[in-house]
């Protein structure tokens, strides 16, 4: 008859000859019969030499204790002898379980992985927001209208400017610029001037003659230097 576990999950033990130690916490069924017939036969034995020096009284007493301690041995053995016949239904179902258990520790361990990568190390491989708007223009229209203006700058000159847009810019620079002199302090050495083509020619008579301009209408903006001559001559060769 095939070995029969006694305890847990083990390995069951072969033979008819227990094996060192019961690895595994297995013994055949046919070995355990057989050691149970050998203890009863030898406390049999037993009793029988020793109940002839014994009274009556004592000689009952022992005769009962010996068959209510049989009797209650062998129910066990009935017992494990009716649980045999469903041993490997117990057994498989103690492989599934241990199974299963595994397969549960491992969802967990894999759970606990992917949380530590998501804080620590994919935290740097993230991608960035896809530019939806910038991808629907292309596929659409063949085109993209929507980058900076510095690109178009860079790489391609801007439209010159029209004669009339550059006569227009050029009237506005003199309305400026005539503004700025007149909310402005003019040393009196200075009102020699002349506003034309965006710039003032200021006249010191024997001194010099500076041409200035502004980059802007506002109050603040510093005057640009675009020309002097330098007016002072020399008393001896009479030249500048």
């Amino acid at each position: 008859m095939a070995p029969i576990p006694l305890e847990g999950n083990q390995t069951p033990v072969g033979n008819n000859v227990p094996q060192e130690g019961n690895r595994g916490g297995s013994i055949s069924l046919a070995i355990l019969i057989d050691f149970i017939i050998q203890r009863t036969y030898h406390e049999l034995t037993v009793l029988a030499e020793l109940l002839p020096r014994k009274t009556d009284m004592e000689r009952k007493i022992e005769i009962f204790n010996f068959s209510a301690r049989t009797r209650q041995l062998f129910v066990r053995l009935l017992a494990l002898v009716k649980w045999a016949n469903s041993a490997s239904k117990v057994d498989k179902s103690a492989h599934i379980m241990a199974f299963l258990d595994k397969q549960s520790l491992l969802f967990v361990d894999t759970a606990d992985m992917l949380a530590r990568m998501a804080r620590d190390t994919l935290v740097n491989a993230r991608l960035p927001n896809f530019h939806i708007p910038a991808a629907v223009e292309v596929l659409t229209t063949g085109t993209y209208s929507r980058l900076p203006l510095c690109i178009r700058e860079r790489i391609v000159p801007p439209d010159p400017i029209t004669n009339s847009e550059r006569r227009s810019t050029l009237l506005r620079l003199n309305q400026v610029i005539q503004h700025r002199l007149v909310t402005g302090n003019l040393l009196p050495q200075m009102r020699d001037l002349k506003i034309e083509s965006g710039r003032v020619t200021f006249t010191v008579k024997n001194e010099f003659e500076v041409s200035l301009t502004v980059m802007g209408d506002g109050p603040n903006i510093p005057w640009r230097l675009l020309d002097i001559d330098i007016l002072v001559e020399d008393k001896e060769t009479g030249g500048r």
